[in-house]
């Protein structure tokens, strides 16, 4: 196939061999201009960049959804609400002013005024009658950096890699999918959105408990909004306190053609949420994206800094045919990989956001120095040689190399856990086994507890 086309493959040349591509891109390369490169660099890796195999310099090289710096976005130009005003005021005057549709409104009230989250939270209250599954393209576009004419051209291409989970951990995976199944049903059997949406949370949720609660799972829209609630199944994941990862389900008919581009542009609304939301804590992450339509993933990323908006398009999926389970466990593979790699992003975006935090804090006090800087930045250095690591034994597994990718994968997951060790951040407990381990019956072991 000619460099930089794309396509989604099909069952015969899906698993050809053990030599695997590790990235994808596009043939938008050459049409759209650099990335502004003047940024504010506040904190930048706790290793400098080098090619994908220097282990010694610790980090994978630095992309869209890990730019290994925070960002500082200038927010100078946002207003505050009018004296005689109250925030619903200020929203009705917008759009009766513009002629906007709700959705329209609030994303322009959102890029005009500085107001804090509970304030927001009133537009909600009112019940407006919004929805961000009603947003078109056309009108959401110019609010995130894009050319409504362009339908969607001007997105840049985004890479994407695949980080290796070990045998044992996927094998736990797997019987995670295989409750889903027993319980939901195979995936052409769902018939409603909830089901499937319980399906596709088995498929993450060991992924999630690697990092401890520093990544929390809150399957909900942001501000109590019917902005972000109506119309499509998604999860936050928080890493610490801010939103890095949003994961998005649409219904398969919706994520073709013309739909496509609709369903995109409710992925940008809620970047756009996002992102305020989490600048009202003084965090800057990348915000990354994952739109699946139950079979195919795609992976997007939202830059407010850089004002870029990156879509990897179609790079995997889930193949599940009757009498081929070889095709599911392989494609699932494959898929969480690639959904593992954006999980080890976000987490290390979250860090370095800490991090930064942190050192700023510092900057202000009478000793300049604080202890947390150190145990940010520690377990950023540590996260960032474990995405390195995992990613190399990914490629390792795509060229044969499985044993040697299977003892790499190890150790970058004990690098994972250490780095989590290190944050200084409130972890919740696995409570239940720290009462019972199992070796005994339940009722003798906690007797008189």
């Amino acid at each position: 196939m000619p460099a930089g086309k794309k396509r989604f493959l099909s069952l015969e040349d899906r698993f050809p061999s053990p030599k695997r591509v590790q990235t994808r891109s596009s043939h938008r390369d050459s049409l759209l201009p650099p990335t502004p490169d003047d940024l504010h660099s506040i904190v930048e890796s706790a290793a400098p960049s080098h090619s994908l195999f220097t282990e010694a310099k610790g980090r994978a090289p630095a992309g869209p959804a890990n730019p290994g710096v925070v960002r500082d976005p200038d927010r100078s130009t946002l207003s505050r609400i009018p004296s005689d005003s109250d925030v619903l005021d200020a929203f009705t005057r917008l759009r009766k002013d513009g002629d906007l549709s709700d959705e329209e409104a609030f994303l322009k009230f959102i890029t005009t005024y500085d107001v804090p989250l509970s304030m927001l939270s009133k537009i909600s209250a009112a019940r407006l009658p919004v929805s961000f599954s009603n947003v078109k393209y056309k009108e959401i576009a110019a609010y995130v950096w894009l050319d409504p004419s362009t339908m969607g051209t001007d997105i840049r291409p985004l890479e994407t890699f695949r980080s290796r989970i070990p045998n044992d951990l996927f094998r736990s995976i797997c019987a995670d999918v295989d409750d889903a199944i027993l319980q939901y049903g195979r995936m052409d059997s769902h018939d409603n959105e909830e089901a499937r949406s319980r399906f596709i949370a088995s498929f993450f949720s060991k992924i999630v408990c690697l990092f401890g609660s520093a990544i929390v799972n809150k399957p909900e829209g942001l501000l109590d909004s019917e902005f972000t609630k109506r119309g499509k199944i998604e999860h936050h994941f928080y890493a610490m306190n801010s939103v890095s990862i949003v994961f998005f389900e649409v219904k398969k008919v919706m994520a073709v053609g013309k739909g496509k581009l609709d369903i995109i542009a409710q992925v940008l609304a809620e970047y756009a949420t996002c992102d305020y939301a989490n600048s009202k804590v003084q965090h800057w992450v990348p915000i990354l994206a994952i739109l699946c339509d139950g079979e195919k993933f795609d992976f997007l990323v939202y830059d407010s800094g850089s004002k870029s908006v990156y879509s990897s398009e179609t790079v995997t999926g889930l193949v599940d045919r009757a009498g081929r389970p070889n095709l599911l466990v392989l494609s699932l593979k494959e898929t969480m990989e690639y959904i593992f790699d954006f999980f080890l992003m976000g987490f290390i975006n979250g860090l370095r956001s800490f991090g930064n935090k942190s050192s700023l804090v510092a900057a202000w006090s009478k000793s300049k120095k604080r202890v947390s800087t150190d145990k940010w930045m520690d377990a950023l250095a540590k996260a960032e040689n474990a995405h390195l690591l995992l990613r190399e034994a990914a490629v390792l597994a795509g060229e044969g190399e499985l044993d040697k990718a299977e003892e790499i994968a190890a150790r970058g997951i004990d690098e994972l856990k250490e780095s989590v060790s290190l944050v200084p951040w409130k972890m919740e407990e696995r409570i239940l086994e720290s009462c019972w381990d199992g070796k005994e019956c339940v009722e003798r072991a906690l007797k008189g507890l």
